[in-house]
């Protein structure tokens, strides 16, 4: 009976464990900015990961990590920040820490919460209304 029982709280944890795993579609990700527009939506394709800090960004870019944090900018620009993902799609993007260098101009980045879908090899991000 105790082997049951332990082998059933295994099973439940090993269950919610990979429920909670797949509910972030976004974690370890990345991708390369195809288009800003100017209602704030934008599409992306899909990247090779980028290794920070060893690695330098060729192209305008947004990498989500699974500790929550992600990296966006472009070869002179580099920003990093929180995210959150929640049901329906939705993520919450919160901009942090930036550094540029001095001839670079500033990219597009991308501040608030977001319906989110991903088809294949691209991502949409449509800014929710409130």
């Amino acid at each position: 009976m105790k082997k049951l029982l332990l082998t059933l709280i295994i099973a439940t944890f090993s269950l919610l464990s990979t429920v909670n795993a797949q509910t972030n579609s976004l974690a370890k990700t990345t991708w390369e900015v195809e288009k800003m527009n100017a209602d704030g939506s934008a599409t992306f394709k899909k990247a090779k990961p980028i290794k920070f800090p060893t690695e330098q960004p060729k192209f305008n870019f947004l990498q989500f990590e699974a500790d929550k944090k992600f990296h966006t900018g472009t070869s002179c620009f580099h920003m990093m920040g929180t995210y959150s993902v929640y049901e329906d799609n939705q993520v919450e993007i919160s901009e942090g820490m930036a550094d540029m260098a001095g001839d670079c101009k500033e990219p597009k980045t991308l501040n608030g919460t977001y319906q989110f879908k991903i088809d294949k090899d691209r991502l949409e991000l449509i800014p929710v209304k409130n």
